[in-house]
């Protein structure tokens, strides 16, 4: 595995290793915190829905991060590859990070969320990796002492219900390539949302909240977090123009306005 000289970046990360939850402007929670991963929290709420017969068993995850870790020595530092709420809340004991960027892949709003940004009754929509194109992320680097310790925790926030598929990817950085494990969606997963018009994601980023916020808010983040770390995303950046016109749009009751 590829040994890379880790880079800082601009400071839109929080903390040495991002193990607080960034907070808005207003001081209300807006991301999942390390004490809920540790606490299961997000299993616990979906066993109480009727989506509890999607959870993974304990043993389907220990299996999966065990599949994951066949190849890996014990002796190198892991990287994990951020592309959506990871890069502005990765709540990872992390030792560096760095820009990196995947083909095969791009971000898409196209997967239901049921706990963290929605609830079963009114599901809202987060960020995955779907097939085609490109995508630039960052690169979260993860000291061999700790990567299963982390990596239990990451598998605990992003692989309980089966929506993706954890995927070591080849990412090119200044410093060349770095073999990275990254989430992709599940298509055979009933949470996969499929290709939505921006329309119809925009609107349901406007009228879902879940247990750490709202769609929007979730976008909001993620995209300016991109562009602080230098990584425009124009696509992002349309849905947030999108959003914004939603929101202040005029409201005249059938009546002209002006």
């Amino acid at each position: 595995m590829k040994t890379a000289k880790v880079k800082p970046l601009s400071s839109f990360a929080i903390g040495h290793s991002s193990l607080r939850a960034p907070t808005s402007s207003t001081g209300s929670l807006t991301g999942i915190t390390r004490s809920d991963i540790e606490r299961d929290v997000s299993r616990e709420a979906i066993k109480n829905s009727p989506h509890a017969s999607k959870l993974l068993s304990e043993a389907d995850m220990k299996a999966s991060l065990d599949a994951m870790l066949k190849g890996w020595n014990g002796r190198d530092d892991v990287f994990i590859f951020g592309y959506g709420s990871l890069i502005w809340n990765p709540c990872m004991e992390h030792s560096g990070r760095l820009v990196g960027a995947v083909r095969g892949y791009h971000r898409r709003f196209c997967l239901w969320s049921n706990v963290y940004r929605g609830t079963p009754e009114r599901p809202g929509l987060v960020l995955g990796l779907d097939r085609g194109g490109a995508v630039r992320g960052i690169l979260f680097r993860l000291d061999a002492s700790v990567v299963r310790r982390e990596l239990e925790l990451l598998w605990r926030r992003e692989m309980f219900g089966g929506s993706y598929v954890a995927r070591w990817l080849k990412t090119q950085t200044d410093d060349g390539p770095i073999n990275a494990i990254g989430f992709v969606i599940n298509h055979n997963a009933p949470s996969y949302a499929g290709r939505l018009s921006d329309e119809a994601v925009v609107e349901r980023l406007a009228t879902s909240r879940g247990r750490y916020g709202s769609g929007a808010d979730y976008l909001a983040q993620t995209a300016a977090s991109l562009r602080a770390a230098g990584l425009e995303d124009k696509h992002l950046d349309r849905l947030c123009d999108m959003l914004a016109a939603r929101e202040f749009e005029p409201s005249c009751q059938g009546a002209p306005c002006g």
